[in-house]
């Protein structure tokens, strides 16, 4: 039997909500492990369905400019041109936190267009 109640569509999280910042910590894990401080994420869209969730932000320096690659793994791929200002995570809760199952920095196109199929997460969640 199915559950009348259960979550159809996606929530979005705002800052004030008590998942966020464990949610954000988890999503942006790889853009810091990549390239430390000199680049972070602007969360834009924090999107929850049931224990799935769908992060996407823009990479920026830390004074808002254009991030310096300069140093970082993504430094010949942000010199050729190859590197959007573009970060996106699929998450999964666990039960006792978020899990990072997917992640693309910089992403020339849309890497999380095969994410449903790939990861069995709804692709409501993504916006389509």
């Amino acid at each position: 039997m199915s559950n009348p109640f259960a979550q159809t569509a996606p929530v979005a999280l705002l800052p004030d909500d008590a998942a966020y910042a464990a949610l954000a910590a988890a999503a942006i894990a790889p853009v810091r492990a990549a390239a430390d401080d000199r680049v972070r994420v602007r969360i834009e869209r924090m999107d929850t369905l049931g224990t799935w969730a769908f992060v996407q932000g823009r990479l920026e320096a830390p004074d808002g400019s254009r991030p310096d690659y300069a140093g970082t793994t993504f430094a010949e791929r942000a010199a050729q041109g190859g590197m959007s200002d573009l970060h996106v995570a699929l998450l999964r809760h666990d039960g006792d936190a978020w899990v990072l199952v997917d992640h693309a920095i910089g992403p020339a196109d849309v890497a999380w267009l095969t994410w449903p199929t790939k990861h069995a997460a709804p692709r409501q969640l993504f916006g389509f």
